[in-house]
């Protein structure tokens, strides 16, 4: 399967009866717990039947319960994040060239593979009825967060990338209803992307987090877009890794185009002369 078995579990939940759907959504919030459950234990937390699981299990072409379990174990087992050639210090100049497009390829292939466009829609549609869109993040993915700011800007969105703590917090903490905060995480587990988007939510406002399914931040997110993390990014990140959330962003962009009625939805319009000092 090229994707996860959570990544399907999560692409079909808007296509399942409540019953399956209870089981969904308990799935992709504690696969860890479901791996060491008996049937009649999902079963109870769910408030479904036997049966009904078992329907469950086949939808993803497993033959019951056990055998979802193995399947689901061996979708949290770690991998590589793609298909990956390592540089070397011993690799010259061409090398580094070949392998650092070819990375870059092999991420975009993988965000083709994850992304559930009816995520992008959901987003898309929230951001372009927004008044106003806070949008936060930190370290390196500040760079995602400007990237962001500058083209929502100039599809006529009002947005902002609030980057500083206190200025997170200050804007988070004042939020109103018909506002969006916007989050970028690769993993989502930041604690202070979590409050911050908690915070929001509890003035009235709206959050798109563009970050790990199954992750705190998702969990208090109205409308996420799933990337799947890179492993062990507290020691390396590569270089390639926030290239997906860029890709999001030029999807949101897009689409927001789109519903709009562009006639190049694909295309930013030009800043005026006066703003970019040309000779």
């Amino acid at each position: 399967m090229s994707n996860s078995l959570l990544q399907q579990i999560l692409r079909e939940q808007e296509e399942m009866k409540t019953a399956e759907l209870r089981i969904a959504r308990f799935v992709s919030q504690a696969p860890g717990e479901v791996i060491h459950m008996t049937m009649a234990a999902l079963a109870e937390r769910c408030a479904v039947s036997d049966p009904t699981i078992v329907r469950f299990c086949r939808r993803f072409g497993f033959n019951g319960y056990q055998d979802f379990k193995l399947g689901l174990a061996q979708s949290l087992v770690p991998t590589a994040p793609f298909v990956y050639e390592q540089i070397t210090r011993h690799d010259d100049i061409g090398n580094i060239v070949r392998k650092t497009c070819r990375n870059s390829l092999s991420a975009i292939q993988r965000a083709l593979d994850d992304l559930v466009p009816r995520q992008i829609e959901e987003a898309a549609a929230l951001l372009q009825s927004a008044n106003w869109i806070g949008i936060y993040a930190s370290g390196i993915s500040e760079i995602t967060a400007l990237d962001a700011e500058h083209k929502f800007q100039r599809v006529g969105l009002r947005c902002s990338a609030v980057m500083e703590e206190k200025k997170q917090w200050m804007h988070a903490e004042r939020s109103r209803p018909n506002e969006v905060a916007l989050i970028f995480s690769q993993s989502g587990h930041t604690k202070r992307m979590v409050e911050l988007a908690m915070a929001a939510r509890t003035g009235g406002a709206r959050v798109v987090s563009v970050t790990a399914a199954n992750s705190p931040l998702a969990a208090v997110t109205d409308a996420l877009i799933a990337v799947l993390p890179y492993d062990q990014t507290e020691f390396m990140t590569p270089l390639a890794s926030r290239l997906n959330h860029h890709l999001v962003v030029n999807m949101l962009v897009t689409a927001i185009a789109v519903a709009s009625n562009s006639e190049f939805p694909d295309q930013l319009p030009a800043l005026d002369s006066w703003m970019t000092d040309k000779i």
